[in-house]
Protein backbone atom coordinates (compact mmCIF):
# COMPACT_ATOMS: atom_id res chain seq x y z
CA UNK A 1 0.00 0.00 0.00
CA UNK A 2 1.70 3.25 -0.90
CA UNK A 3 1.24 6.51 0.74
CA UNK A 4 -1.57 7.65 -1.12
CA UNK A 5 -3.50 4.39 -0.56
CA UNK A 6 -2.88 4.38 3.39
CA UNK A 7 -4.57 8.10 3.29
CA UNK A 8 -7.11 7.20 0.95
CA UNK A 9 -7.95 4.05 2.59
CA UNK A 10 -8.14 6.28 6.08
CA UNK A 11 -10.93 8.87 4.50
CA UNK A 12 -12.75 5.84 3.12
CA UNK A 13 -13.45 4.81 6.44
CA UNK A 14 -15.04 7.72 7.64
CA UNK A 15 -12.10 9.94 8.63
CA UNK A 16 -10.97 13.32 7.09
CA UNK A 17 -7.31 12.24 6.89
CA UNK A 18 -6.07 10.64 3.03
CA UNK A 19 -4.01 8.92 5.93
CA UNK A 20 -4.91 -21.50 -16.06
CA UNK A 21 -1.28 -21.23 -17.24
CA UNK A 22 0.57 -19.85 -19.93
CA UNK A 23 2.86 -22.25 -21.63
CA UNK A 24 6.80 -20.17 -21.63
CA UNK A 25 6.79 -17.83 -24.75
CA UNK A 26 9.45 -18.21 -27.10
CA UNK A 27 10.87 -14.99 -26.40
CA UNK A 28 14.04 -13.48 -28.48
CA UNK A 29 16.74 -12.63 -26.64
CA UNK A 30 17.24 -9.42 -28.60
CA UNK A 31 16.03 -6.68 -30.44
CA UNK A 32 13.16 -4.47 -28.68
CA UNK A 33 9.39 -5.84 -27.99
CA UNK A 34 7.40 -5.87 -30.30
CA UNK A 35 4.29 -3.59 -29.56
CA UNK A 36 0.83 -4.04 -30.81
CA UNK A 37 -2.40 -2.89 -30.45
CA UNK A 38 -4.58 -5.03 -28.43
CA UNK A 39 -7.62 -6.51 -30.31
CA UNK A 40 -11.18 -4.23 -28.93
CA UNK A 41 -12.13 -7.40 -27.57
CA UNK A 42 -9.30 -7.70 -25.17
CA UNK A 43 -6.49 -5.22 -23.22
CA UNK A 44 -8.20 -1.98 -24.90
CA UNK A 45 -11.98 -3.11 -24.16
CA UNK A 46 -11.06 -3.85 -20.37
CA UNK A 47 -9.44 -0.77 -19.63
CA UNK A 48 -12.00 1.60 -21.68
CA UNK A 49 -14.60 -0.20 -19.19
CA UNK A 50 -12.80 -0.05 -16.36
CA UNK A 51 -12.53 3.82 -16.72
CA UNK A 52 -15.99 4.59 -17.40
CA UNK A 53 -16.83 2.34 -14.62
CA UNK A 54 -14.49 3.78 -11.70
CA UNK A 55 -14.61 7.48 -13.34
CA UNK A 56 -11.30 7.64 -13.13
CA UNK A 57 -9.69 10.17 -16.16
CA UNK A 58 -6.85 8.68 -17.75
CA UNK A 59 -5.15 5.12 -17.84
CA UNK A 60 -2.33 3.07 -19.68
CA UNK A 61 -1.68 -0.14 -19.65
CA UNK A 62 1.12 -2.78 -20.83
CA UNK A 63 1.08 -6.29 -21.08
CA UNK A 64 3.71 -8.41 -22.15
CA UNK A 65 3.45 -12.23 -22.73
CA UNK A 66 3.69 -14.91 -25.17
CA UNK A 67 6.47 -12.73 -26.57
CA UNK A 68 4.14 -9.73 -27.42
CA UNK A 69 3.64 -6.20 -26.56
CA UNK A 70 0.09 -5.44 -26.13
CA UNK A 71 -0.62 -1.74 -24.99
CA UNK A 72 -4.09 0.39 -24.47
CA UNK A 73 -4.95 3.43 -23.35
CA UNK A 74 -8.43 5.04 -22.73
CA UNK A 75 -9.43 8.58 -21.35
CA UNK A 76 -7.22 12.16 -21.58
CA UNK A 77 -4.05 13.37 -20.25
CA UNK A 78 -5.60 16.37 -18.51
CA UNK A 79 -9.22 16.83 -17.72
CA UNK A 80 -8.34 20.49 -18.17
CA UNK A 81 -7.09 20.12 -21.98
CA UNK A 82 -8.96 17.30 -22.85
CA UNK A 83 -6.23 16.18 -24.52
CA UNK A 84 -6.72 11.94 -25.28
CA UNK A 85 -4.17 10.12 -23.58
CA UNK A 86 -2.09 7.72 -25.75
CA UNK A 87 0.44 4.77 -25.43
CA UNK A 88 2.99 6.86 -25.39
CA UNK A 89 1.86 9.10 -23.13
CA UNK A 90 4.75 9.20 -19.77
CA UNK A 91 3.08 8.84 -16.44
CA UNK A 92 3.83 9.51 -13.11
CA UNK A 93 5.36 5.92 -11.83
CA UNK A 94 5.60 7.36 -8.43
CA UNK A 95 6.94 4.72 -5.95
CA UNK A 96 7.50 2.14 -8.90
CA UNK A 97 10.58 4.71 -9.17
CA UNK A 98 12.52 2.63 -5.86
CA UNK A 99 12.69 -0.72 -8.37
CA UNK A 100 14.34 1.82 -10.62
CA UNK A 101 17.10 3.36 -7.94
CA UNK A 102 17.29 -0.23 -6.44
CA UNK A 103 18.37 -1.49 -9.87
CA UNK A 104 21.24 1.47 -10.17
CA UNK A 105 22.84 0.70 -6.79
CA UNK A 106 23.24 -3.22 -8.05
CA UNK A 107 24.36 -1.86 -10.57
CA UNK A 108 27.23 -0.33 -8.66
CA UNK A 109 27.55 -3.64 -6.53
CA UNK A 110 28.18 -5.28 -9.77
CA UNK A 111 30.82 -3.02 -10.15
CA UNK A 112 32.30 -3.47 -7.20
CA UNK A 113 31.51 0.13 -5.43
CA UNK A 114 29.56 -0.54 -2.78
CA UNK A 115 29.03 -3.44 -0.78
CA UNK A 116 25.20 -3.71 0.95
CA UNK A 117 26.50 -5.09 4.46
CA UNK A 118 28.82 -2.04 4.75
CA UNK A 119 27.09 0.50 7.06
CA UNK A 120 26.30 3.87 4.81
CA UNK A 121 28.96 5.94 6.73
CA UNK A 122 31.40 3.80 5.63
CA UNK A 123 30.59 5.81 2.38
CA UNK A 124 29.32 8.68 3.55
CA UNK A 125 31.54 9.86 6.43
CA UNK A 126 29.04 12.62 6.84
CA UNK A 127 26.25 11.11 7.10
CA UNK A 128 23.95 10.83 9.59
CA UNK A 129 20.10 10.64 11.84
CA UNK A 130 19.06 11.83 14.96
CA UNK A 131 20.14 8.32 17.14
CA UNK A 132 23.75 8.48 16.69
CA UNK A 133 23.66 4.03 17.10
CA UNK A 134 21.44 4.25 14.12
CA UNK A 135 23.84 6.48 12.27
CA UNK A 136 26.62 3.93 13.38
CA UNK A 137 24.44 0.95 12.34
CA UNK A 138 22.73 1.09 9.16
CA UNK A 139 23.35 -0.32 6.07
CA UNK A 140 23.08 0.39 2.25
CA UNK A 141 20.84 -2.61 1.87
CA UNK A 142 18.57 -1.79 4.67
CA UNK A 143 17.89 1.59 3.04
CA UNK A 144 16.65 -0.81 -0.11
CA UNK A 145 14.60 -2.98 1.84
CA UNK A 146 13.07 -0.69 4.07
CA UNK A 147 14.79 -1.79 7.37
CA UNK A 148 16.46 1.21 7.90
CA UNK A 149 14.17 2.38 11.37
CA UNK A 150 14.94 5.73 10.04
CA UNK A 151 10.89 7.77 10.85
CA UNK A 152 11.27 9.29 7.43
CA UNK A 153 7.94 9.09 5.35
CA UNK A 154 8.72 12.06 3.57
CA UNK A 155 9.77 15.74 4.17
CA UNK A 156 7.68 19.32 3.48
CA UNK A 157 8.35 20.77 0.25
CA UNK A 158 10.94 23.60 0.97
CA UNK A 159 10.54 25.54 -2.04
CA UNK A 160 12.27 24.60 -5.83
CA UNK A 161 15.44 25.98 -5.44
CA UNK A 162 15.87 24.36 -2.33
CA UNK A 163 14.94 20.72 -3.76
CA UNK A 164 17.94 19.14 -5.25
CA UNK A 165 18.48 15.46 -3.63
CA UNK A 166 21.67 16.64 -1.40
CA UNK A 167 19.47 19.33 0.03
CA UNK A 168 17.37 16.46 1.68
CA UNK A 169 20.05 14.66 3.29
CA UNK A 170 20.78 17.29 6.48
CA UNK A 171 17.02 17.30 6.48
CA UNK A 172 16.81 13.64 7.27
CA UNK A 173 19.66 14.05 9.70
CA UNK A 174 17.29 15.07 12.16
CA UNK A 175 14.87 12.61 12.01
CA UNK A 176 14.21 9.98 14.63
CA UNK A 177 13.98 6.04 14.84
CA UNK A 178 11.05 4.21 14.10
CA UNK A 179 12.19 0.90 15.31
CA UNK A 180 16.57 -0.35 15.72
CA UNK A 181 17.98 -0.70 12.17
CA UNK A 182 17.41 -3.97 11.01
CA UNK A 183 14.70 -4.96 13.73
CA UNK A 184 11.66 -4.30 11.81
CA UNK A 185 10.17 -3.23 8.38
CA UNK A 186 8.88 0.01 8.28
CA UNK A 187 8.27 1.73 4.42
CA UNK A 188 10.72 4.57 4.01
CA UNK A 189 11.24 7.23 1.81
CA UNK A 190 14.25 9.17 2.77
CA UNK A 191 16.32 5.75 3.04
CA UNK A 192 15.54 5.02 -0.31
CA UNK A 193 16.58 8.90 -0.84
CA UNK A 194 19.49 8.36 0.73
CA UNK A 195 20.84 5.50 -1.62
CA UNK A 196 20.07 7.87 -4.29
CA UNK A 197 22.43 10.31 -2.89
CA UNK A 198 25.01 7.91 -2.09
CA UNK A 199 25.15 6.79 -6.25
CA UNK A 200 25.52 10.23 -6.54
CA UNK A 201 28.96 10.71 -4.41
CA UNK A 202 29.87 7.01 -5.38
CA UNK A 203 29.93 8.06 -8.97
CA UNK A 204 30.08 12.10 -9.08
CA UNK A 205 27.57 12.06 -11.30
CA UNK A 206 23.76 13.16 -11.05
CA UNK A 207 21.24 10.68 -10.19
CA UNK A 208 19.17 11.93 -13.16
CA UNK A 209 22.08 11.30 -15.24
CA UNK A 210 22.54 8.02 -13.75
CA UNK A 211 19.46 6.87 -14.19
CA UNK A 212 18.77 8.24 -17.73
CA UNK A 213 22.02 6.65 -18.95
CA UNK A 214 21.99 3.26 -16.94
CA UNK A 215 18.87 2.25 -17.94
CA UNK A 216 16.90 4.36 -19.77
CA UNK A 217 19.71 4.55 -22.38
CA UNK A 218 20.45 1.10 -22.06
CA UNK A 219 16.86 -0.48 -22.28
CA UNK A 220 15.89 1.44 -25.19
CA UNK A 221 13.15 3.82 -23.58
CA UNK A 222 12.33 6.80 -25.25
CA UNK A 223 8.91 7.55 -23.77
CA UNK A 224 10.47 8.11 -20.05
CA UNK A 225 11.66 10.84 -18.15
CA UNK A 226 13.42 11.34 -15.26
CA UNK A 227 14.59 15.26 -15.16
CA UNK A 228 10.90 16.51 -14.99
CA UNK A 229 11.22 19.64 -17.20
CA UNK A 230 11.92 17.03 -19.92
CA UNK A 231 8.05 16.07 -19.55
CA UNK A 232 7.35 19.19 -21.79
CA UNK A 233 9.26 17.48 -24.76
CA UNK A 234 6.19 14.48 -24.48
CA UNK A 235 2.71 13.81 -24.34
CA UNK A 236 2.40 13.79 -20.47
CA UNK A 237 -0.12 13.12 -18.32
CA UNK A 238 -1.13 14.79 -14.63
CA UNK A 239 -3.19 13.57 -11.64
CA UNK A 240 -6.58 14.35 -10.85
CA UNK A 241 -9.16 14.03 -7.93
CA UNK A 242 -12.84 12.91 -7.97
CA UNK A 243 -15.46 14.48 -5.18
CA UNK A 244 -17.14 11.34 -5.31
CA UNK A 245 -20.73 13.82 -4.07
CA UNK A 246 -20.75 15.74 -7.33
CA UNK A 247 -18.80 13.60 -9.76
CA UNK A 248 -16.30 16.41 -10.55
CA UNK A 249 -12.86 15.56 -11.43
CA UNK A 250 -9.97 17.95 -10.13
CA UNK A 251 -6.79 18.22 -11.44
CA UNK A 252 -4.28 18.59 -9.13
CA UNK A 253 -2.73 22.34 -8.00
CA UNK A 254 0.83 20.43 -8.07
CA UNK A 255 2.39 17.92 -10.21
CA UNK A 256 5.14 16.78 -8.55
CA UNK A 257 6.11 15.29 -4.44
CA UNK A 258 9.19 17.51 -3.21
CA UNK A 259 11.98 16.81 -5.97
CA UNK A 260 14.36 16.49 -3.24
CA UNK A 261 12.62 12.98 -3.23
CA UNK A 262 13.64 12.18 -6.45
CA UNK A 263 14.97 8.41 -5.82
CA UNK A 264 12.24 7.73 -3.80
CA UNK A 265 9.45 8.60 -6.32
CA UNK A 266 9.18 12.55 -6.95
CA UNK A 267 9.74 12.44 -10.53
CA UNK A 268 9.69 9.41 -12.74
CA UNK A 269 7.30 9.40 -15.42
CA UNK A 270 7.14 6.98 -17.93
CA UNK A 271 4.51 5.09 -20.70
CA UNK A 272 3.32 1.93 -19.66
CA UNK A 273 4.94 -0.19 -22.57
CA UNK A 274 8.59 1.60 -21.32
CA UNK A 275 7.79 0.39 -17.52
CA UNK A 276 7.00 -3.15 -18.86
CA UNK A 277 9.82 -3.15 -20.69
CA UNK A 278 11.88 -2.10 -17.95
CA UNK A 279 10.52 -5.29 -15.68
CA UNK A 280 11.07 -7.26 -18.75
CA UNK A 281 14.77 -6.91 -18.29
CA UNK A 282 13.86 -8.22 -14.45
CA UNK A 283 12.26 -11.52 -15.76
CA UNK A 284 15.04 -12.20 -17.87
CA UNK A 285 17.53 -12.03 -15.09
CA UNK A 286 19.20 -8.71 -15.94
CA UNK A 287 19.04 -8.77 -19.75
CA UNK A 288 17.62 -6.44 -21.69
CA UNK A 289 14.87 -7.24 -24.88
CA UNK A 290 17.52 -5.15 -26.92
CA UNK A 291 20.60 -7.92 -25.91
CA UNK A 292 21.82 -5.10 -23.49
CA UNK A 293 22.87 -6.30 -20.04
CA UNK A 294 20.78 -3.80 -17.34
CA UNK A 295 22.51 -5.60 -14.38
CA UNK A 296 24.10 -9.19 -13.76
CA UNK A 297 21.93 -11.94 -13.02
CA UNK A 298 22.78 -12.27 -9.29
CA UNK A 299 22.17 -8.59 -8.28
CA UNK A 300 18.60 -9.15 -10.65
CA UNK A 301 18.10 -12.66 -8.69
CA UNK A 302 18.86 -11.11 -5.23
CA UNK A 303 16.53 -8.27 -5.89
CA UNK A 304 13.70 -10.69 -5.93
CA UNK A 305 14.75 -12.43 -2.83
CA UNK A 306 13.20 -12.41 0.11
CA UNK A 307 14.91 -9.94 2.71
CA UNK A 308 12.20 -8.90 5.25
CA UNK A 309 8.83 -9.59 6.39
CA UNK A 310 6.06 -7.20 7.55
CA UNK A 311 4.97 -7.96 10.74
CA UNK A 312 0.89 -8.42 9.65
CA UNK A 313 -0.19 -10.93 7.45
CA UNK A 314 -1.66 -10.34 3.87
CA UNK A 315 1.35 -7.70 2.84
CA UNK A 316 4.19 -8.52 0.70
CA UNK A 317 7.40 -9.59 1.57
CA UNK A 318 10.31 -7.04 0.82
CA UNK A 319 13.35 -7.98 -1.89
CA UNK A 320 15.54 -5.18 -3.01
CA UNK A 321 13.23 -2.34 -4.35
CA UNK A 322 11.04 -5.30 -5.26
CA UNK A 323 7.50 -6.40 -3.38
CA UNK A 324 7.24 -10.21 -3.48
CA UNK A 325 3.90 -11.92 -3.90
CA UNK A 326 2.73 -15.55 -4.70
CA UNK A 327 4.01 -17.64 -6.58
CA UNK A 328 7.17 -15.80 -7.76
CA UNK A 329 5.15 -12.42 -8.44
CA UNK A 330 7.22 -9.44 -7.76
CA UNK A 331 5.51 -6.50 -7.40
CA UNK A 332 5.60 -2.55 -6.81
CA UNK A 333 3.23 0.73 -6.49
CA UNK A 334 2.99 4.19 -7.06
CA UNK A 335 1.37 6.67 -5.78
CA UNK A 336 1.84 10.82 -5.98
CA UNK A 337 -0.39 14.05 -5.96
CA UNK A 338 -3.64 12.48 -8.16
CA UNK A 339 -1.93 9.83 -9.63
CA UNK A 340 -1.58 5.49 -8.77
CA UNK A 341 0.79 3.04 -10.96
CA UNK A 342 1.53 -0.32 -10.73
CA UNK A 343 3.68 -3.15 -11.80
CA UNK A 344 4.08 -6.96 -11.71
CA UNK A 345 6.19 -9.29 -13.20
CA UNK A 346 6.44 -12.79 -13.07
CA UNK A 347 9.74 -13.97 -14.66
CA UNK A 348 8.98 -17.71 -14.71
CA UNK A 349 6.52 -17.19 -17.50
CA UNK A 350 8.15 -13.54 -18.95
CA UNK A 351 4.49 -12.51 -18.37
CA UNK A 352 4.18 -8.30 -17.28
CA UNK A 353 1.58 -6.10 -16.39
CA UNK A 354 1.68 -2.08 -15.63
CA UNK A 355 -1.00 0.10 -15.62
CA UNK A 356 -0.63 3.62 -14.92
CA UNK A 357 -3.70 6.06 -14.02
CA UNK A 358 -4.19 9.83 -13.55
CA UNK A 359 -6.65 9.75 -10.73
CA UNK A 360 -6.10 9.38 -7.35
CA UNK A 361 -8.91 6.60 -6.80
CA UNK A 362 -7.01 4.72 -9.77
CA UNK A 363 -5.36 1.63 -8.59
CA UNK A 364 -8.98 -0.12 -9.09
CA UNK A 365 -8.31 -0.25 -12.48
CA UNK A 366 -4.63 -1.64 -11.91
CA UNK A 367 -6.36 -4.50 -10.12
CA UNK A 368 -9.03 -4.81 -12.87
CA UNK A 369 -6.42 -5.24 -15.37
CA UNK A 370 -3.92 -7.53 -13.88
CA UNK A 371 -6.19 -9.85 -12.18
CA UNK A 372 -7.06 -12.29 -15.21
CA UNK A 373 -3.10 -11.54 -16.33
CA UNK A 374 -1.90 -12.60 -12.94
CA UNK A 375 -3.79 -15.53 -12.61
CA UNK A 376 -3.54 -16.98 -16.18
CA UNK A 377 -0.11 -16.39 -15.73
CA UNK A 378 0.95 -17.55 -12.00
CA UNK A 379 -2.16 -18.11 -10.21
CA UNK A 380 -1.53 -14.85 -8.47
CA UNK A 381 -3.89 -12.25 -7.43
CA UNK A 382 -2.69 -8.43 -7.52
CA UNK A 383 -1.62 -6.94 -4.33
CA UNK A 384 -4.23 -6.25 -1.94
CA UNK A 385 -6.44 -8.96 -2.22
CA UNK A 386 -4.77 -10.86 0.79
CA UNK A 387 -5.91 -8.40 2.80
CA UNK A 388 -9.20 -7.82 1.41
CA UNK A 389 -9.78 -11.58 2.28
CA UNK A 390 -8.63 -10.92 5.73
CA UNK A 391 -10.67 -7.92 6.13
CA UNK A 392 -13.71 -10.57 5.46
CA UNK A 393 -12.88 -11.97 8.49
CA UNK A 394 -13.34 -9.23 10.88
CA UNK A 395 -16.08 -9.47 13.43
CA UNK A 396 -18.38 -7.20 16.00
CA UNK A 397 -16.83 -9.02 19.12
CA UNK A 398 -15.74 -7.30 22.10
CA UNK A 399 -11.58 -6.63 22.89
CA UNK A 400 -10.07 -5.53 25.78
CA UNK A 401 -8.90 -1.60 24.89
CA UNK A 402 -6.20 -1.74 27.49
CA UNK A 403 -3.23 -3.11 25.25
CA UNK A 404 -4.20 -0.87 22.24
CA UNK A 405 -5.66 2.52 23.54
CA UNK A 406 -2.78 4.95 22.98
CA UNK A 407 -1.15 7.45 20.67
CA UNK A 408 0.54 6.57 17.60
CA UNK A 409 2.87 8.30 15.35
CA UNK A 410 5.74 8.55 12.63
CA UNK A 411 7.06 11.69 11.15
CA UNK A 412 3.52 12.42 8.68
CA UNK A 413 0.75 10.76 10.21
CA UNK A 414 -0.66 10.11 13.74
CA UNK A 415 -3.04 7.98 15.20
CA UNK A 416 -5.09 7.92 18.66
CA UNK A 417 -6.72 4.70 19.79
CA UNK A 418 -9.49 5.12 21.97
CA UNK A 419 -11.95 2.98 23.71
CA UNK A 420 -15.44 3.11 21.96
CA UNK A 421 -18.60 0.72 22.70
CA UNK A 422 -16.86 -2.40 23.61
CA UNK A 423 -14.20 -2.44 21.66
CA UNK A 424 -11.44 0.72 19.84
CA UNK A 425 -11.34 3.07 16.99
CA UNK A 426 -9.11 4.94 16.00
CA UNK A 427 -8.95 9.02 14.80
CA UNK A 428 -6.31 9.78 12.71
CA UNK A 429 -4.70 13.19 10.86
CA UNK A 430 -1.89 13.70 8.65
CA UNK A 431 0.75 15.73 9.66
CA UNK A 432 1.75 17.19 6.19
CA UNK A 433 -0.28 18.29 3.35
CA UNK A 434 1.02 15.69 0.47
CA UNK A 435 -1.72 16.16 -1.77
CA UNK A 436 -4.63 19.27 -2.70
CA UNK A 437 -7.32 16.56 -0.89
CA UNK A 438 -5.27 16.23 2.13
CA UNK A 439 -6.80 17.43 5.86
CA UNK A 440 -4.42 18.71 8.23
CA UNK A 441 -7.35 18.07 10.59
CA UNK A 442 -8.06 15.09 12.67
CA UNK A 443 -10.99 13.19 11.71
CA UNK A 444 -13.69 11.39 13.38
CA UNK A 445 -13.08 8.20 15.17
CA UNK A 446 -13.67 4.98 13.20
CA UNK A 447 -14.04 1.25 14.80
CA UNK A 448 -11.86 -1.23 14.42
CA UNK A 449 -13.00 -4.63 13.64
CA UNK A 450 -11.08 -7.29 15.31
CA UNK A 451 -9.90 -10.15 13.02
CA UNK A 452 -7.73 -11.88 15.79
CA UNK A 453 -4.21 -11.66 17.26
CA UNK A 454 -4.33 -8.20 17.11
CA UNK A 455 -5.28 -7.72 13.68
CA UNK A 456 -7.99 -5.03 13.19
CA UNK A 457 -10.45 -4.14 9.85
CA UNK A 458 -10.01 -1.13 8.95
CA UNK A 459 -12.42 0.15 5.50
CA UNK A 460 -11.38 -3.34 3.57
CA UNK A 461 -7.39 -2.79 5.06
CA UNK A 462 -6.09 -4.46 7.76
CA UNK A 463 -4.36 -2.59 10.71
CA UNK A 464 -1.94 -4.99 13.18
CA UNK A 465 -0.93 -4.29 16.98
CA UNK A 466 2.93 -5.34 17.28
CA UNK A 467 5.63 -5.67 19.09
CA UNK A 468 3.78 -5.91 22.52
CA UNK A 469 5.97 -4.73 26.02
CA UNK A 470 6.32 -6.52 28.54
CA UNK A 471 2.95 -5.15 30.52
CA UNK A 472 0.83 -6.43 27.34
CA UNK A 473 0.77 -2.97 25.66
CA UNK A 474 1.55 -2.93 22.03
CA UNK A 475 4.28 -0.70 20.83
CA UNK A 476 3.73 -0.02 17.44
CA UNK A 477 0.53 0.03 14.78
CA UNK A 478 1.25 -1.66 11.67
CA UNK A 479 -0.26 -0.59 8.47
CA UNK A 480 0.08 -0.21 4.56
CA UNK A 481 3.56 -1.38 5.40
CA UNK A 482 4.39 1.22 7.93
CA UNK A 483 4.94 1.32 11.44
CA UNK A 484 3.45 3.72 13.86
CA UNK A 485 5.49 4.14 17.02
CA UNK A 486 3.27 4.53 20.54
CA UNK A 487 3.93 8.30 21.77
CA UNK A 488 1.46 8.66 24.47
Amino acid sequence: MDRRELLRTLGAAGATVKVAAVLPPSVPTTGTPARRRAPASDLQARLTDALARHKVVGASAAVWRNGQMETAAAGVINATTGIDLTPDTVMHIGSITKVLNATLILQLVDEGLVKLDQPLKHYLPDFAVADPEATRRITVGMLLNHTSGIDGEIIPEMGHDRERIEDAIPRIAKLGQIHAPGADLSYCNSAVVLSGYLAQRLTGKSWYELIQTRIYDRLGLRDSIIVPEFALLHRASVGHFLNPATGKQTRTSFPFLPLSFAPAGATAMLSAADLATFALAHCRDGLGANGTRLLSAESALLMRKKTASYRTPAFADIGLGWMLLENGVVTHGGGGPGIVSVIYAHPASETVVSVLTNSAHGGVVGSQIAAPVLEAAAGAKPFGAAAAELAKRATDQGVDPRPYVGTYENVSVAMRVIPQGNGIAVASRTKIKFYDTTSLDEGPAVPLRPIGNGLFSLGGAVLGFVNPEANGATRHIAMGGRLFRRVG
